[in-house]
This record gives C-alpha cells, structure tokens and sequence, in this order.
C-alpha cells in the first residue's frame, strides 16, 4: 500500500494537466462536451496507460529478457492505439462518418449521395470504413503524437532502468555484505589461525603456506569486494586458497576431490558466487566423527562455466537454520540481477547429499 499511494495522488495530478491547459476550458466541466478536448484528454489518458503497461509488463518481461521483437510490437499497437482510438470514442468517428449534428442531409442535397461534410474540430475527412485516406491528414495525426508518445515510453524506460540499478545494487550489497560475513566472521578466523598454529607447533612445512593463504584471501574480500566483475582466473584461484584454509582443519575422514579443466583466462565472472555454495558444502558436509565427501568440479565449456559441488548431509541439524536459507537466497537473487536468464541452476536435496549443478554463460 506504500507503493501505490504516491501513483494514486500523482494520476489524478497529471489528469488536470490536459484540464487547465486546453484553450476551451472557462472553469466548468464543459469543456468535457468539445470534441477536440476529449480526443485529447482520451489520448492523455492512453499516455499514462501506457506509461504503466510499459514500465511494470512490457519492460520486464520482454525488453529486460531480450525478446525484442514482442516488445517492439508491443510498442507499435500502443502507439496505434494512443493516435487513433481517440477518434473513434469521440463524436467524430468511423461508423458514421460525419458528427451526430450532421448525420441529417441538408436540403438540397444531390440523390447520388456525395455530399461530404467540410472536416470538424481538425479532424481528417472520414468516408463509411474511417479516415480517408489523406495521407497529409495521416501524417498530422501521427506527428502530433510522436513527441507525447516518445515522452511517455523515454521517462518509463528511464524509471524502469533505474530500478532495476537499485536492484542490482541492493543484490550486490547483500552479496558483498554476505562473503564478507563468512569470510571475516570470527570463527572462520579463529578456526583457521589456531589450524595454523597447530601447524607451526608441529614444525610443519604448511604453516607458512597456511598464513600466505589466509593473508591472499583476506585481501582478495578487501579488494574486489566492490567490482562487479573480477577476471575469472583470479576468482578461482581466490576458491582454491578458500578451500586450501578448510582443508587445513579437515582430517582424513573427509573424501575430498576438486577438478578443473578448461582455459580461465579472459573471462569475467561477478565475485563470490561460487564461494558461497563452497562455504555451505564445507559447513554442512564435513564432521571429523563421521564420513564426509565433498566434490568440487569446475570446467570452461565453450564460453559456459559448469561448476557443480556436492557433499554428503553429516550435520542434519545445521541444514534446516535461517542463516542457510537467507544466504542462499541472497546468492540466487544475485545471480538473477547478474545474469538474468544467463545461467542454468539446479539444487537437489534427497536428505543425504547436497548437490549444486550451475552453469553461466559467461558471454
């Protein structure tokens, strides 16, 4: 009801234009009875009708999908409509020819029938089936229209882009605001130091690996936290020092596999998206008490990115906590805004084993 109050104030507001902005208008509601008036308050009308139609259907669900053709058309017949049906709702119009004041034959008048009466209020001649054909008159109609029209489609496209930005904005600050939860939230850091620490105990050889990896991943969020697109190689490099730090604190009781084949140079991809179905993987798929398999599989098909995960369900009372469904429901809705119809999502859940099959033209 928030949203629809403002357009409720604001239609009527820009109905009075047409009103007090006619030449017949003396203060009264007369000037609804003049012809050339209701041809034009009808065509204001059709212009806000419009203005709707193409901002909250045609927009979103053929321009934004790329289906230019039916929005083109769809275009087209608003603009025939908004030039013509003015002048078949007004006394003037195709099913008598003539005005109601002058469907009477004068006196006079030849038993041949040809009398045709001189225009009226500017409009064209019109024979039994509409207008003749006058092509100045045509062209008149259709040129007086053109700028009202392209005014009413322009500022539509205009508010329609612009909340689609928003959108896209809001997408990506809940994505940024949602890695940068896991990534830097403190039990993924203590988790990983005092793996780390374990290490530098034990004299390993992976302690300083484990510390370059931590330090790589913390700058890489810092970073490119605010593109909308980062170089795809340097993604997937910053997903294998991200899984690189999980294994750290595995055991061997997880059947981990990771693969990747394809050429990840010269592609873009929007950051984080990947991590995010990685970071669920490792948080519900890995228990040190129990069997635990995690697969990763990245691959470069043509200039479609096919990255699937899975993993075995090892912490059913994890899977079923708000903060799972709210992630995964900022990833989808950022992958929407991203790609639009640009990629392919399948999730399945049979309460054992987690899958994510994804794919994205990266075109």
């Amino acid at each position: 009801m928030k949203k629809l109050w403002p357009h409720l104030i604001l239609i009527p507001l820009l109905l009075t234009i047409p009103i007090v902005s006619s030449p017949d208008f003396d203060g009264t509601l007369s000037v609804f009875r003049v012809s050339p008036f209701q041809r034009e308050f009808i065509r204001f009308v059709l212009l806000i009708v419009f203005f709707y139609l193409n901002l909250n259907i045609f927009l979103p669900k053929f321009y934004s999908r790329k289906k230019y053709l039916s929005f083109t058309v769809c275009t087209l017949i608003g603009f025939g409509i908004m030039v013509f049906l003015p002048y078949y709702l007004t006394a003037e119009n195709i099913f008598t020819g003539v005005s109601s004041q002058m469907q009477m034959e004068p006196p006079g008048m030849p038993p041949n029938g040809n009398f045709q009466p001189p225009p009226m209020n500017g409009m064209p001649p019109f024979d039994n089936f509409g207008p003749k054909r006058n092509d100045g008159s045509y062209r008149q109609m259709i040129f007086s229209s053109v700028l009202p029209f392209l005014f009413s489609f322009l500022s539509s496209l205009f508010i329609f882009r612009n909340i689609e930005q928003k959108k896209l904005e809001r997408s990506k600050a809940k994505a940024e605001l949602l890695n940068l939860k896991y990534q830097l939230q403190p039990h993924f850091l203590f988790n990983t130091l005092n793996s780390i620490y374990s290490l530098a105990l034990l004299k390993s050889d992976d302690a300083p690996e484990g510390i370059l990896k931590l330090s790589n991943v913390m700058r890489y969020v810092v970073q490119e936290s605010s593109k909308d697109f980062v170089d795809l190689d340097k993604e997937i490099e910053y997903v294998k020092d991200y899984i690189s730090l999980q294994l750290i604190r595995t055991d061997s009781s997880l059947d981990f596999s990771y693969t990747e084949t394809g050429e990840m140079k010269g592609w873009q991809i929007a950051p984080f998206i990947l991590v995010n179905f990685i970071e669920n993987a490792f948080k519900y798929g890995f228990d040190a008490e129990k069997n635990s398999k995690i697969s990763i599989r990245i691959a470069i098909q043509g200039n479609v990115l096919h990255f699937t995960v899975s993993n075995n369900i090892v912490n059913e009372n994890k899977t079923g906590k708000s903060s799972f469904k709210v992630g995964l429901k900022n990833t989808l809705e950022h992958l929407r805004q991203v790609y639009g119809k640009n990629y392919d999502l399948i999730i399945t859940d049979d309460g054992k084993t987690y899958a994510v099959d994804l794919k994205i033209n990266l075109t």
